[in-house]
């Protein structure tokens, strides 16, 4: 175990300080319920439609690192470097266990230990593994498989005389957790049972009868994973999730096929595979015939080889979850799901490396049989090493964003990763770069379309990221999912002049999403902005209704109540916003300005005052002080700040009329129209 631990810390240290991608801002960094460990029911219950919605466990410890070490992702990953080396741990532990098992031929028997370390560290430094430490959200596979590593463990101690009720109650433990980690524990009851046809007895049936109680108990996990599914639904997942299941198997098949010659040698990993495609059965005939050939090997295997045929089934069982007839309507394939079913293939293939090792030396002279066996270290030795080295490279790829992104979509390209790929672009700085992976990411993935319009809007292409939001909306089928571009859409129709277009856009958004503050904020705004203030009134009513505290709205109502004549009320409205915050500026200003107007020059002045203080830059604050200093009959001071206030904003026609106003009480001549001071 020794050398298992340095090997994987060796190979892993330069990957645990790689960044959070992708899913890891909804799973962690957006995560509201890893924020507190206080109510201790409050992790249980991760939010819906995430990664981590149906995995109550994953979300418990992320709110043990995040109570730790808050958003610092070191953490993070040594957490999940720390379960990958307890489940080597246990798989070592294992399959040496099941090597040395009586009904094992003696010449693998004889090298039970040795096969079982090459093995689990042919599995524990290969690249295929990587995701689990450098992709910080697959802790939820990482805590998965730890506890059907455990499950696996205890169910094979509990062959041992005088141990069983204990190891049985481990088993079931490991189990129940498992499945509040990730859905695939639950095939662990059928893996146990082929296990113990191969290894512990002779037949089904007899394995039946002997461990009858520890099947029941560890199948009973099936209803507390059901209760998890029917809870906490996901949308993307399932038949239901909009993608046809022979659709989906003809995608596997081929998925299944490249992972496996993956795990032969890892030359090109990827971290997104994007949706799955539209294809024909002419399209991947060789690899469903590959695959077909491969279960039915493992079948025969199972029946004439059972050994043999545990490993493969095992591999098949594991990846049926995800990599079967049950859709996911969101990935077609991921790397991360071979992290258990690569130990079947490594133990497939340290065990045939030792029988053609065994096979060697005895078709060889004694003498030189030192030499057979000193080969095939050094071949198992240069081989691990080769995983190890290609694994330390792909940490580096995850050392940023925009390196783990430009990888996939350079082995891969596809729509959905040049879209992440744009994303990391655009965090760089990178932003003509990322607006060409965009217009290429459109074409395969029509939700590029709404970051690309973004990206034409902040160039002032209007008309053309109105195009791209339109083509958007028209593909998505959410009308939540709709909601920012046509907010988008709307903001853009307003800065064009539009205004009337803008204006029906917020009014739909309005009647389809009542309770949403936002499309209500926006149109508010702009009847404001356009002198409709009896209907801007009206909506800053409706928001302050649900949201009586915001000190923004506060002020809206009240310049829409001033424009309306309704100055009382618009100062109570100004009142309550400072109320609220002290140092809103804004209402400073709209209060200043009521109480100017109503002859309270003291109060008035000391608003302006304030607002002045609050945002020195603002012209219209330093105008209406200007005024209060003037009706104090302090004229001077009021030439002063009408001065700063014409050169903070050389077009401010009122503040240029109060100077001029001002300067001829004081006896002097005006400034020119230009704003320069007359010498």
């Amino acid at each position: 175990m020794v050398v298992i631990v340095c090997a994987v810390v060796l190979v892993y240290w330069n990957g645990l300080d790689a960044p959070f991608i992708w899913d890891d801002r909804t799973a962690i960094v957006d995560n509201p319920t890893i924020r507190s460990l206080w109510p201790p029911w409050k992790p249980l219950i991760p939010p819906l439609d995430t990664p981590v919605s149906r995995r109550p466990l994953v979300n418990l410890s992320f709110a043990l690192n995040y109570s730790l070490s808050s958003l610092e992702v070191r953490g993070y990953h040594v957490v999940n470097l720390a379960l990958h080396l307890l489940t080597a741990c246990l798989l070592l532990s294992f399959t040496r266990r099941a090597l040395s098992s009586e009904s094992v031929p003696e010449r693998i028997r004889s090298s039970a230990s040795t096969i079982a370390l090459l093995a689990t560290l042919w599995w524990a430094v290969h690249p295929l593994a990587s995701e689990i430490v450098n992709y910080t959200t697959q802790r939820t596979t990482a805590l998965a498989a730890f506890f059907f590593a455990a499950t696996l463990y205890a169910a094979q101690r509990a062959l041992e005389v005088g141990q069983r009720r204990r190891w049985h109650v481990g088993a079931l433990l490991a189990c129940t957790c498992g499945v509040m980690a990730k859905e695939f524990v639950a095939v662990a009851p059928l893996v146990i049972l082929f296990y113990d046809r191969g290894f512990a007895f002779g037949s089904f049936r007899q394995a039946f009868v002997n461990r009858k109680h520890l099947y029941a108990s560890l199948t009973a996990s099936w209803v507390l994973l059901g209760t998890i599914l029917a809870l906490r639904p996901h949308s993307s997942v399932g038949f239901a999730a909009g993608i046809g299941v022979w659709t989906y198997a003809l995608n596997q098949a081929e998925m299944i096929v490249r992972y496996l010659r993956l795990a032969v040698w890892p030359d090109a990993l990827v971290l997104d595979y994007g949706v799955p495609r539209t294809v024909s059965l002419q399209d991947v005939w060789p690899s469903l015939l590959t695959v077909a050939l491969l279960l039915g090997a493992s079948i025969v295997a199972l029946i004439r080889w059972r050994r043999v045929g545990f490993v493969c089934s095992a591999f098949f069982l594991l990846l049926a979850p995800a990599s079967s007839l049950i859709p996911v309507a969101t990935e077609v394939g991921a790397e991360r799901r071979m992290y258990l079913p690569l130990a079947a293939v490594a133990t497939v293939g340290a065990v045939a490396a030792t029988w053609l090792l065994g096979h060697l030396q005895r078709r060889v002279p004694d003498r030189h049989r030192h030499w057979v066996a000193t080969a095939g270290v050094v071949v198992a030795i240069t081989w691990v090493t080769a995983l190890a080295i290609r694994t330390v490279y792909r940490n580096d790829e995850f050392a940023t964003r925009v390196a783990v992104w430009r990888s996939s979509v350079e082995r891969w390209p596809q729509g959905r990763a040049r879209s992440s790929y744009a994303a990391a672009l655009i965090d760089a700085g990178q932003r003509e770069s990322a607006v060409r992976q965009l217009r290429l990411a459109v074409h395969d993935f029509p939700k590029a379309r709404f970051a690309l319009a973004n990206e034409l809007a902040v160039d002032a292409r209007y008309e053309e990221a109105v195009s791209e939001l339109s083509a958007f909306i028209a593909t998505e089928r959410r009308p939540a999912d709709r909601l920012p571009a046509r907010m988008l859409r709307a903001r853009i129709r307003a800065e064009l002049g539009r205004v009337e277009e803008a204006i029906a856009e917020y009014r739909a958004l309005v009647d389809r999403f009542p309770s949403l503050p936002a499309p209500r904020e926006r149109l508010a705004a702009l009847l404001l902005s356009r002198g409709d203030v009896a209907d801007a009134i009206t909506h800053y009513r409706v928001l302050l209704d649900r949201q009586p505290n915001h000190s923004g709205w506060l002020v809206n109502l009240g310049r829409a109540l001033a424009a309306s004549g309704q100055a009382a009320d618009a100062a109570s409205a100004y009142r309550r916003a400072l109320e609220v915050d002290a140092r809103d500026a804004a209402a400073h200003v709209g209060l200043a300005s009521l109480l100017l107007r109503a002859g309270n020059v003291h109060e008035g002045a000391l608003h302006a005052e304030a607002a002045v203080a609050l945002d020195p830059g603002n012209a219209v604050s330093r105008n209406l002080l200007g005024v209060a200093r003037a009706m104090e009959g302090r004229l001077e001071d009021a030439v002063a700040h009408f001065r700063e206030s014409i050169a903070l904003d050389p077009q401010y026609a009122e503040a240029r009329a109060n100077l001029t106003r001002a300067q001829y009480e004081l006896g002097t001549r005006p400034e020119r129209r230009t704003g320069v001071p007359e010498s």
